[in-house]
């Protein structure tokens, strides 16, 4: 059969010049793959003169293997193992520029029950009392204070 004659190139514009990738199959079993560098020089004609220099690594690759291996070899071959697999994270998304975002659920609260942080200037210090500025009261025991006047009149 006759051979393939296709050539895809590629051209790619840097600062320090022009660039050409070209790849071409050749024979049904042949790739070539060459790199250039584009040079412009000037020509007595409205268009440049185009040169192509190669520059790089060149490679010639040929295709060896034209069937399968056996079903049972292919499918031990393709075969990912379960701890290599990376399993989708619940809530986590991307947005267009490549940032996550993530969702998270709470129970709904009641902001009337939670504590409130009370102002340190809003307190006001009472003059009698402890250092909390609360009055202490003292407690008196009736049951003592009869025994005590019983004693007294006697």
């Amino acid at each position: 059969s006759s051979g393939i004659n296709a050539e895809k190139a590629v051209v790619s514009t840097q600062s320090t010049g022009e660039y050409v990738i070209s790849l071409s199959a050749v024979e049904p079993d042949l790739l070539l793959l060459r790199s250039y560098e584009v040079n412009m020089k000037k020509s007595g004609m409205d268009s440049p003169y185009v040169e192509l220099v190669e520059i790089g690594v060149s490679l010639d690759l040929k295709l060896r293997r034209t069937h399968f291996a056996p079903p049972d070899l292919r499918k031990q071959s393709l075969k990912i193992p379960k701890a290599a697999k990376i399993g989708k994270t619940k809530n986590i998304t991307h947005d267009m520029a490549g940032s996550k975002l993530a969702t998270v659920h709470m129970t709904k609260q009641n902001i009337a029950e939670m504590p409130q942080s009370k102002m340190k200037g809003s307190k006001s210090k009472r003059k009698e009392g402890d250092e909390n500025g609360k009055v202490k009261k003292a407690k008196v025991d009736e049951s003592n204070l009869d025994t005590e006047n019983d004693m007294d009149t006697s």
